[in-house]
């Protein structure tokens, strides 16, 4: 969704004296959309294969709406509730940031933990593989068993 999109219905709301947590699934969501043009205009900008100009050009202009969007809502707030409503308004995106980061952290945990597993498990087959394997030809070789 468009980042001008989000930020009318969010000034409806502040305008209309809702309380910022109240309508922090908006704030979350303009701000992830905020971010996410920032990310893919520097990743476009970064990329080695940076493909048209036209591309680059689009991912510019997103960013820079995104920041005058971004910009226009801190007016807003700062102008309706006062820098205090701001500063709560930069601590939810913090503790959104915070709580996204842990759940990744915990994410790349169990994945580990997966793959860990994984290796054990396979190692275990193939060492019983391994070792039925080398009892079998062992009994073979000795002519206890008939191949």
């Amino acid at each position: 969704m468009d980042p001008l999109t989000i930020l009318a219905g969010l000034s409806t709301g502040i305008k209309a004296g809702k309380q910022l947590y109240s309508m922090k699934n908006e704030i979350v969501s303009f701000f992830d959309t905020v971010d996410d043009a920032k990310a893919k205009h520097t990743r476009k900008k970064n990329s080695i294969f940076s493909g048209s100009s036209e591309e680059g050009l689009a991912t510019y202009l997103d960013a820079m709406a995104a920041k005058d969007a971004e910009e226009s809502l801190r007016e807003l707030i700062v102008n309706n509730r006062g820098l205090s409503s701001y500063t709560e308004l930069q601590n939810i995106r913090k503790e959104v940031r915070q709580e996204r980061k842990a759940a990744e952290a915990q994410r790349q945990i169990d994945r580990q933990k997966r793959a860990e597993a994984a290796l054990t498990v396979a190692v275990v087959v193939l060492g019983g593989v391994a070792l039925f394997g080398g009892l079998y030809l062992f009994l073979v070789y000795m002519g206890i068993l008939k191949f």
